[in-house]
Parts: C-alpha cells; structure tokens; sequence
C-alpha cells in the first residue's frame, strides 16, 4: 500500500468518524428538548420577523468583509473593496461544502490572491488576521456580558473563554514566531512562503490607525451581530432577556461550536446554546428554536455566495482546491516539474514570476532591479491574458 492510498484510506476513516460525531451530537441536541414543547415553541415564532433579521444580518456581513479589506490594504493587497464582499461572500458559500482546514476562508485566500497577484500565503495570513481579530472581539464581548451576568463561576463559561484566550493570543503569537524562525533559517521557497504568511498576519500592526480602525470594526460587528440575533431571539420568544444576555451565550456558543468535532459544528452549537440559555431560565425548546433559527439563517445568508461565485470568480480556483486537498496531484505536479517541457505554460509563467519576484528581494543593483521590474510587468500582464483565455 502507498502513501496515497493510506492517506485516503485515513482521510476517510477520520471523515466517517466526524460523521459518526455528528450524528451523536445531533441525537443529543434532540434528546435535550421535549417534542411537544418543541413544536409549541415553533408555532408562537414569528418567521416573518425571522426572515427580516435574516436580511440585516445578510447587510452585517458587509461590515466583516470591510474588516477583512482593511487588513488586506494595510498588507499591501491591492484588492477592490466590492471584490472584497463578493470574496467573503463566496468563502461563505463554500463553508457549507468544504469544512475543515480547507473551506471558506481558504477559497476567500485564493480569489483574493488571484484577483489581486498577491502571494498566496500571505493571502491566507490575512484571512488568519481577520479571523483572529474577530475572535478576540467576540471574546471580549462574551466576557463582559460573563461578568455583568455574575456568571463566571460556571466551567460552562470560564473554560470556553480562557482556552479560546489561550488559542487567540497563545497559538497566533506561537505559529507567528515559529513561521518567521523558519523563514529566516531555511532561505528556501518554503521558507520563503512560511515568512510571508506570517507576515500576512501581522504586517497590519505596523500601522497603528489602522490596527485601531480594524479593531473597531470587529468590536462594532459582534456587538451588531449581538443585537440581530437578540432580535431573532424575540421571534422564537426569548424576550425577557438583556442584550448581555445575548452577548455571553452568542460567544461562548460560538467558541464551543467552532471546536473542529463535527461537521459545521452541526449538534455541538445547539446543545451548548440549550445549556447555557438554561443558566438563564430559558426553556429548552425555546433555547433550541433560537439555536435552529440561527443555523438556518446563517445557511440562507451563505447562499447567495454560490451565485456570486458563478458570475464573478475565477473558476480555475478548483485547480488549487485540489493542489491543497489531493495527494494525487501533488505527486503528479512533483512529477511534472522534472521535465521542464512538461509544463504547461500558465505554471511556467507563475514559476517565472515567483522567482524574478525573490531575485527582486535579493537584488540592490538599481540597474537590475529596473531590468527585473519591465520583465515582471511583461510576466504578469501574460499571466492576465492566460487567465482570460482559460475562462
């Protein structure tokens, strides 16, 4: 057996026992909630008020992918603001058909790179940015209302909110370090991709208006976000509850749903809602009713990204998909590359620009450097033209 078939064989062990995690979360989301109650609940919510709290939380997306385009501007991504919404927007849609390490933000990396000619890692270390700060907002949002709440003595509360802590400032400034180490030590292409990654996540910071106007953006889209779903909590019913309320259970729900057990987080984010609306006296199948609800509506909000997708991205992003997910054609790509003449063109141009890129950074001579810059310009004005054919 090769290591291709084993790792197929192990993708798939490790995909069927997420399934099997699935099921069992979602039979005990089911289990925690009585029937009848349920289908009371169900027919006292209001799905026309529902329907509108979709609409302003489809508008509030715009607000995340502002935060994502500030970033990628501060990093020296010359991506268009409007590029920017129709790549969140498709990253969203592809959340609901590839989770894992490969899903929605790596599709957003690499439209935005493709769009823009950034490199592709440091592409992703500006989605990793964006998620971050996100993150660190969420939890601040979460702890306040935590703490407002008096409600901190609770390891449904305190764990999720350090281990999330642990993870946003821990494991960022740990891979952080270790890619810029890496890039430093080992002066190679690898090398050299690690260091723009890392500097993808952190070249923002250099600017402090705009690591402060980032940061704001976050703060102001969990605290909206917080508000629309307290809104969708009183069309399932929820109305007797502060919005600090709101703010502890959306973000400790969300940490625990984020846990990467089951597909989507499906079954894990409801029973942790259930749980923690139950510290509040809400009752289970109201609790439920509110977790559906949001479910629903983020599905319904991520799909307009496919029709996105269909008129506005570039198609050929299914090549690198598979390059980042299959085995298979990484070996044939390390096959190809012995034989230069087996190349197609469009990698040849790449591999071009990749280099004459690097020299570019090594190079001091003014005169080469000038030399260097008219070939690159040539190089990627070929490269616009490849892409546009191959559409």
């Amino acid at each position: 057996m090769d290591d291709g078939t084993k790792r197929k064989k192990l993708k798939l062990w490790l995909n069927g026992f997420r399934l099997l995690l699935t099921a069992i979360f979602i039979s005990l989301a089911i289990k925690a909630v009585r029937w009848e109650q349920m289908l009371e609940a169900f027919q006292r919510t209001s799905f026309i008020a529902a329907f509108g709290t979709a609409l302003i939380y489809a508008c509030l997306q715009c607000l995340s992918a502002t935060r994502w385009w500030s970033i990628a501007k501060a990093s020296g991504m010359s991506i268009l603001w409007k590029d920017a919404i129709a790549a969140f927007y498709t990253g969203m849609f592809f959340n609901l058909f590839l989770p894992g390490l490969v899903g929605g933000d790596a599709v957003r990396a690499i439209l935005a790179s493709r769009k823009t000619e950034h490199s592709l890692a440091s592409s992703f270390g500006i989605v990793y940015a964006d998620r971050t700060i996100g993150f660190v907002a969420m939890l601040l949002v979460g702890t306040w209302g935590a703490v407002s709440l008096h409600l901190t003595d609770s390891k449904l509360i305190w764990q999720p909110l350090i281990w999330g802590a642990v993870f946003a400032f821990g494991v960022t400034a740990f891979i952080v370090a270790i890619a810029l180490i890496i890039s430093r030590k080992w002066r190679n292409r690898w090398g050299e991709r690690i260091g723009k990654f890392a500097n993808g996540v952190v070249a923002f910071l250099q600017n402090p208006k705009t690591s402060i106007a980032v940061f704001a953006i976050a703060l102001t889209y969990h605290l909206s976000l917080t508000a629309t779903l307290m809104l969708l909590g009183w069309s399932a019913g929820i109305t007797n509850k502060p919005f600090n309320a709101y703010a502890m259970v959306v973000a400790i729900a969300t940490v625990i749903g984020s846990l990467p057990i089951t597909l989507h987080g499906l079954g894990v984010r409801e029973l942790a809602s259930v749980k923690l609306w139950t510290l509040l006296n809400i009752p289970a199948e109201q609790a439920m009713m509110w977790a559906l609800l949001w479910r629903v509506m983020t599905w319904l909000v991520s799909l307009p990204g496919g029709l996105v997708y269909l008129l506005w991205a570039d198609k050929a992003i299914w090549e690198e998909i598979q390059n980042l997910t299959s085995t298979e054609v990484k070996a044939i790509s390390r096959k190809q590359t012995t034989d230069p003449f087996t190349i197609p063109k469009p990698q040849r141009v790449d591999i071009a620009i990749a280099t004459l890129e690097q020299l570019l950074g090594e190079t001091e001579d003014k005169t080469i450097r000038e030399a260097i810059e008219r070939r690159l310009e040539q190089l990627r004005e070929e490269q616009k033209h490849l892409r546009h054919s191959s559409n």
